[in-house]
């Protein structure tokens, strides 16, 4: 399918510009660029393989894995440190912020480690292969998966109310969706509405709250010795607490007004 295969370029364009890009000129963007590019692929390769049976897409997304786990591990300091310089307290703190920069730093040599030229040649190799795939891809198989895919929104997000567990599964799902949706022209017969892309950026923040969180329960026994540093990362922890069950909230109350139509 002639669509499947110019959208795939794109992406193999726009990654490869990333991976080759200077590891001295890399930003806070690229990384995000580069998870958000993966994304894309993974979701890609799931329509490809429900219209393809001998499509492989572990097999297919595993070299990509490896950068993007990577990637996520950069990332998650990269917005914990966006997260905490939003909170009052933040300039109260002494050492964890550059504790905090340590570890990144840490997690992005490691990523060039992943990120070299062996890696990029091994993603080029597998590219012919799975343009032939796309190539062959129907379309009436392609519709058959949107159909699909349409229904397991659409049964999601009519939900009364979600539970926390529920979230990153959700968010996840509508994320795939989205994705592959751009792949082709918008009918407006059959589209989420407009409020599909606030719900997905709040999911998004609600998933970068609980990060935070995560992160912050696994720091805070270290600062035993330190009862004022140990002190405002609690407050940090509580206000950022505060912010998610907020949003929580927030998130439940727009669903019954999502639909899709």
């Amino acid at each position: 399918m002639k669509e499947l295969v110019t959208y795939f370029k794109t992406r193999k364009s726009a990654l490869n510009l990333i991976l080759e890009k200077a590891p001295e000129s890399y930003t806070v963007e690229n990384f995000h660029e580069l998870r958000v590019e993966i994304k894309k692929m993974k979701a890609l390769f799931e329509l490809t393989a429900f219209c393809n049976r001998n499509f492989k897409p572990r097999k297919t997304f595993k070299p990509y894995s490896v950068i993007f786990k990577q990637a996520g591990r950069v990332r998650e300091h990269q917005l914990q440190q966006t997260i905490l310089e939003e909170q009052p307290c933040f300039n109260l703190l002494k050492k964890y912020p550059n504790q905090l920069k340590k570890l990144e730093t840490k997690e992005i040599q490691k990523f060039f480690l992943l990120a070299n030229k062996r890696l990029t040649k091994k993603l080029k190799e597998k590219y012919p292969i799975i343009i032939d795939f796309l190539a062959k891809t129907g379309k009436k198989k392609v519709n058959r998966y949107r159909n699909r895919m349409r229904k397991v929104i659409k049964k999601l997000i009519r939900k009364d109310i979600f539970k926390k567990n529920e979230m990153h599964h959700f968010r996840k799902r509508l994320k795939v969706y989205q994705y592959n949706e751009k792949i082709f022209p918008i009918d407006p017969s059959r589209k989420l509405i407009s409020t599909q892309t606030v719900l997905s950026d709040m999911l998004g923040e609600w998933h970068d709250y609980e990060v935070a969180i995560l992160h912050l329960k696994k720091t805070i026994p270290f600062y035993k010795t330190n009862s004022k540093e140990r002190k405002h990362l609690k407050t940090i922890k509580a206000v950022v607490s505060l912010k998610r069950e907020l949003l929580f909230h927030k998130i439940n109350a727009t669903l019954p007004c999502n639909a899709l139509v």
